[in-house]
């Protein structure tokens, strides 16, 4: 516990600095009514690959005593510009969230987690859960390979909905502390707002990204792409 106290200023420091470094600027998204049916389209897109579940791990199960407590920042470039600069009166290229994340290893390569977000400068926010199964545990020779399913809820923005179901299949293989993986999956999002025809659409999405482990402090990086929006993602926490 002495160790987990120590750890958890370095984990809010880093986010923190990541977080007021960008030099993206955003607002409120309130002004719906300016949008037509593409631009809300295009719009919901944006947040679709912002507020899906990015968990940030390597494939390998946690194990059965296993935790990784974490906060992360995310930068995620948006595609619907005249979409943003109506809905929030502002130009907006760059979507920064600060997360806190939890998982739980349970038996049989099962692990699950939730985490709690917030979009820097917006009245966006995210939920979400995920679980995640190990269909190879790996080892010293071979990799581990893993399914996860997630879903995500965006809050926050009065007269919006969104929700996003994610499944991923991801492969990792641990080298002395450094963890590589990628995976790939699918983004299966609904969004609804006031005066607007409901959109239901699908996104593919790829990602890479290393773990890094000393003694309890884990630090990783990814990269993701989701539709046509990239997004890059450090984490820093406990995990064990």
């Amino acid at each position: 516990m002495k160790i987990i106290n120590r750890l958890w200023p370095i984990t809010f420091v880093i986010t923190s600095t990541l977080t007021l470094s960008t030099s993206a600027i955003a607002a409120d998204l309130t002004n719906f009514s300016t949008l037509n049916q593409t631009e809300f389209l295009a719009l919901s897109k944006d947040l679709a690959a912002t507020t899906s579940t990015k968990a940030i791990e390597p494939a390998a199960p946690l194990g059965i005593s296993g935790f990784d407590i974490s906060g992360s920042a995310s930068f995620t470039q948006t595609q619907a510009g005249d979409a943003w600069r109506k809905v929030s009166g502002s130009n907006t290229d760059t979507l920064t969230q600060t997360k806190l994340s939890v998982s739980k290893g349970l038996s049989g390569g099962w692990d699950v987690g939730g985490f709690v977000s917030k979009v820097a400068s917006t009245n966006v926010s995210a939920s979400g859960v995920h679980i995640k199964y190990a269909l190879l545990e790996g080892n010293a020779i071979t990799p581990a390979i893993a399914v996860r399913g997630s879903h995500s809820r965006m809050g926050g923005v009065s007269g919006m909905e969104l929700n996003n179901t994610g499944l991923d299949v991801l492969i990792s293989k641990g080298f002395v502390g450094f963890t590589p993986y990628a995976g790939v999956g699918t983004v299966y999002s609904n969004a609804k707002a006031t005066g607007k025809n409901d959109e239901s659409f699908t996104q593919s999405k790829s990602f890479v990204g290393v773990s890094w482990n000393v003694l309890l402090l884990n630090l990783s990086a990814e990269y993701d792409r989701t539709g046509k929006n990239t997004s890059v993602g450090i984490k820093a926490g406990v995990r064990f």
